[in-house]
């Protein structure tokens, strides 16, 4: 089992890095991205489907968003960077959608995408050491990805039992389509699976799937392949570790 920790805006960004990487069982960091108006890559609070937000960020300048706690990617990189505690850093890419898609911007949207991977790449190779893995939802920004970051970990966010024709290196599916029949597919395929629990709810849901006096031995075996991003890493150790 491996523990990702998920930035929220319960703590500064500044604070998210110090609790990430001074708790010992959390094993990697997950942060959401998106692009402004001014070409920034900026690490901002929202689940993994949120739309509102980023479309607000796509639309504004940098300097158009200070009532908004957010940050440059670029910053939270230099500090990992330096850091002597080395973790992996998961990315969730956001969706680049700056309003109504219609015929007559489709092609500047298409264009702003490739833009938007591009600059991403840049500011990753500022950083050498730190360990950064790439998802999104959106499956072009994935394709872009796929060929113009080859030699990072790419991954798909899945909110729904589709994944036809998404080869990628891991998963994160929302813990409201945990399905074990596609987890089991995917392990069997050497896939790394995350399952994005974003609620006491369903920490309480996935140990009692898991570990709880219902479950089976292979269950249980499964369970330990399986990473688990969330906004309460805390909560989710100690409820899998008792």
């Amino acid at each position: 089992m491996r523990i990702i920790a998920q930035k929220t805006n319960s703590l500064t960004t500044s604070d998210f890095l110090k609790n990430s990487l001074g708790k010992d069982f959390i094993d990697a960091m997950s942060v959401s991205v998106t692009y402004t108006k001014d070409n920034k890559i900026v690490v901002y609070n929202a689940p993994t489907s949120d739309g509102a937000i980023t479309n607000t960020i796509n639309i504004s300048t940098l300097g158009e968003l200070q009532g908004y706690e957010i940050v440059l990617l670029e910053v939270m990189l230099k500090e990992l960077n330096t850091s002597s505690k080395q973790k992996a850093l998961y990315i969730n890419l956001a969706p680049y959608n700056p309003g109504v898609l219609s015929d007559e911007n489709i092609e500047y949207v298409s264009k702003r995408m490739n833009e938007y991977v591009s600059e991403l790449k840049r500011v990753i190779q500022l950083y050498p050491k730190v360990t950064v893995h790439i998802h999104s939802i959106n499956r072009n920004l994935i394709s872009i990805l796929k060929e113009k970051m080859p030699t990072n970990r790419i991954g798909f966010a899945v909110t729904g039992a589709d994944i036809t024709f998404v080869d990628v290196d891991y998963y994160v599916l929302l813990a409201t389509v945990q399905n074990d029949l596609i987890i089991d597919t995917l392990l069997k395929n050497k896939k790394e699976v995350i399952i994005y629990v974003y609620s006491d709810y369903y920490i309480s849901y996935l140990y009692d799937h898991y570990l709880g006096e219902k479950s089976t031995p292979y269950l249980q075996e499964t369970f330990e392949k399986l990473g688990f991003m969330g906004n309460y890493p805390e909560i989710i150790y100690k409820v899998f570790q008792n």
